[in-house]
């Protein structure tokens, strides 16, 4: 459902569905300026973020956005630097090196299982106490008298 924001870039209140927070005229420019970086550094994959930036009239900031958000990628010999954010390791894009996105996901589905169990365990205890389950194991609150 549409929400009532405010732009990013310009500060004017827009009509927000998806994606990123701009208005219709701030997400146009900034796509073009990213066409421009893009088409900039298919022609000159070597350069750094000061000469992207400054042949492309893009900030820095923006550059390192795309780069976070994977919509960049650098090359193996760039001089643009990025990091990962957990260990530090150079990386081409993204926020997390490959290693460490293991890491992260199977923190995460470890911590989903025990969240599951203990919901189950404290869960199920609930329910056989406040509701009558049937024969396919659905709780009622109220079941017909028969």
């Amino acid at each position: 459902m549409p929400e009532i924001k405010y732009c990013r870039d310009c500060k004017k209140l827009f009509q927000y569905v998806t994606g990123p927070v701009l208005c219709h005229v701030c997400r146009k420019r900034d796509e073009e300026e990213f066409e421009k970086v893009r088409k900039f550094l298919r022609e000159y994959p070597g350069a750094n973020m000061q000469e992207v930036s400054n042949s492309t009239g893009v900030s820095p900031a923006k550059i390192s956005r795309w780069l976070k958000e994977e919509r960049l990628e650098v090359s193996e010999d760039s001089p643009v630097a990025l990091n990962c954010e957990k260990c530090g390791v150079r990386i081409r894009s993204g926020r997390f090196c490959v290693e460490c996105s293991k890491g992260l996901a199977k923190e995460m589905m470890n911590v989903g299982r025990e969240l599951k169990q203990s919901l189950s365990k404290t869960g199920e205890r609930k329910f056989d106490r406040d509701f009558d389950k049937d024969e396919f194991g659905l709780y009622y609150k109220h079941k017909d008298q028969k």
